[in-house]
């Protein structure tokens, strides 16, 4: 692809808000269906359905001002690959949480990162080396890669655990419109269509 545009930067690009606001993580399932927009001025996710169905995603939230959505470029013979994490720190440590954890340990999942911005982020959903056949067998996908429990030793301490969920794609994350994502009334949970 040529470079075909510039970046210009505005006044209001310098008084954004930054943060995530809330993360989005599901697993892959067998029928998903990922329809991605590659234009001059778009690198998007348009659709992300359960088959014919739209997709469920579970909500999660974290202790504020702490996640962050990382992603490294290298570029090694020929080939650029993108290490991208993120990592969000969940306060009091409980039996529900600490399952919720662990039933992330051998899960193939797809992230949303909804910024303070209004603005949502995908990682672990990559069109380039992607599974032609089997959406859910393409391993640009997202893993739990690392998770760091305490209790504290002090009064005052921290009792959280600190996860990162890590991927390694083969081109930047790509946006989805936040417009398309409906919030439940009840549960932590959303789909996306």
């Amino acid at each position: 692809m040529a470079i075909t545009t510039g970046i210009s930067v505005h006044c209001y690009n310098l008084e954004a808000v930054g943060g995530i606001r809330h993360l989005l993580i599901r697993a892959f399932d067998g029928t998903d269906v990922i329809l991605y927009g590659n234009t001059t001025n778009t690198h998007e996710i348009t659709s992300i359905k359960e088959g014919a169905s739209s997709a469920e995603w579970f909500l999660f939230e974290f202790r504020n001002e702490t996640p962050i959505l990382n992603c490294t470029a290298a570029r090694e013979n020929g080939s650029t690959s993108f290490e991208c994490s993120v990592q969000f720190s969940v306060p009091n440590m409980t039996n529900a949480k600490l399952a919720s954890f662990q039933q992330m340990l051998d899960q193939c999942m797809m992230v949303m990162a909804v910024g303070n911005n209004g603005k949502a982020y995908v990682i672990g959903a990559s069109q380039k080396y992607s599974n032609a056949v089997a959406t859910d067998r393409s391993q640009t996908f997202c893993s739990l890669t690392a998770l760091e429990g305490t209790t504290g030793a002090a009064y005052n301490d921290d009792n959280n655990q600190v996860v990162t969920l890590s991927c390694k794609q083969y081109e930047l994350p790509r946006m989805y419109d936040a417009a398309n994502i409906t919030y439940y009334n009840t549960g932590l949970m959303a789909q996306t269509t």
